[in-house]
């Protein structure tokens, strides 16, 4: 099938030159199949890959955040994409116009990169029975106009990653699920994200590898800064022995002023744990009669549910670094705590 493009066509040019970085065990496998690797979007270590932010989904949908009919809803809009990105398999390059230590450290820091251009890796893929697509990754939301589907957020990552210029090969299945809705719970009660007691069918494949002519695809081979010699040599054998007509170079921050992985990761370290300054949000003080209204909501679900929701709405501020949890949170915090204190001293149990 021939590779389509992503939505909206955000490409860079056909003579763009994209890495691929990769370890050691990685290369010998890539060298040894000669098959390109295609991760499923669920289980890269961002777990947030193929979601949208909740704040993006609550504002598109139009849902109220301290609503609980709409959090319900939340959870089964954001459940079923999380379901759904699971159909989706996923080959990174990097566009990148010079080489830093901080790439190496987070991608390949024993093995190799390999070089292509976007252009040969679109050739690459035509023609694999697949669907397939390629394309740049776009950050942040500013580019999302109300949409909310699964390619659009395989295409976006958050703003945070965005010195990644990451560009994207991935193949689409059809549903792997049979219509399932894994993301209900045994009171068929939405959640994020696909729950332990419902597992995917056994056949649906952590990645998928495709063969395709890697002579023709790749360009170059860098060897890591802080590649050991015996995997140098190791490396140089496998090129030599594919008769690959690229070439194969060391890294050009390989040099004796260059710092050890150690000593790279020691200082990267040191830089993540400044305290950041905490951001002033302007914020509004919820009326009593809303905090009663919601009082009143909560005493209609099980004490389970109510622990349910107050564990969301916790998190959701937790896990909000560098600014304060708003004092609205706060206040429909401390009155779920009110009642489940009041259920508890009638002696019913919470939990």
């Amino acid at each position: 099938m021939p590779v389509v493009p992503y939505v909206n066509r955000i490409e860079p040019s056909e003579d763009a030159v994209i890495w691929r970085f990769m370890d050691l065990r990685k290369f010998r496998d890539l060298m040894a199949s000669e098959e390109l690797y295609f991760r499923r979007a669920d289980l890269f270590s961002d777990k947030s890959e193929g979601l949208p932010p909740e704040q993006y989904a609550r504002r598109v949908l139009r849902l109220d955040p301290y609503d609980i009919n709409d959090r319900v809803s939340l959870n089964n809009h954001l459940g079923s994409l999380a379901q759904n990105r699971e159909s989706y398999y996923i080959s990174c390059w990097h566009l990148y116009r010079q080489e830093t230590l901080d790439m190496w450290e987070q991608y390949g820091h024993d093995g190799v990169a390999v070089c292509s251009q976007y252009g040969l890796l679109k050739s690459a893929l035509d023609g694999l029975l697949d669907e397939a697509h390629t394309g740049l990754v776009r950050y942040g939301t500013d580019h999302l106009v109300n949409t909310f589907n699964t390619l659009e957020f395989i295409t976006t990552k958050q703003i945070q990653y965005s010195q990644d210029r990451e560009v994207r090969a991935w193949l689409t299945t059809s549903d792997p699920l049979g219509g399932g809705n894994r993301h209900f719970d045994l009171d068929n009660f939405p959640h994020p994200v696909p729950l332990d007691l419902n597992p995917r069918h056994s056949w649906v494949p952590d990645c998928k590898r495709r063969r395709i002519n890697l002579r023709s695809l790749i360009t170059d081979v860098f060897i890591s800064p802080w590649a050991e010699e015996d995997a140098v040599e190791e490396i140089m054998v496998w090129v030599k022995l594919k008769g690959f007509p690229n070439s194969v170079k060391r890294s050009e921050l390989t040099s004796d002023q260059t710092p050890t992985l150690e000593q790279f990761r020691a200082v990267r370290h040191l830089a993540s744990t400044r305290v950041p300054e905490p951001k002033v949000i302007k914020d509004r003080s919820v009326p009593k009669e809303e905090l009663d209204q919601f009082f009143r909501v909560l005493s209609g679900l099980t004490p389970s549910r109510v622990r349910f929701f107050y564990r969301q709405r916790w998190e959701s501020c937790r896990l909000n670094p560098g600014s304060l949890p708003l004092a609205t949170d706060i206040q429909y915090l401390q009155t779920t705590l009110r009642l489940l204190h009041a259920w508890s001293d009638q002696g019913i149990d919470v939990g």
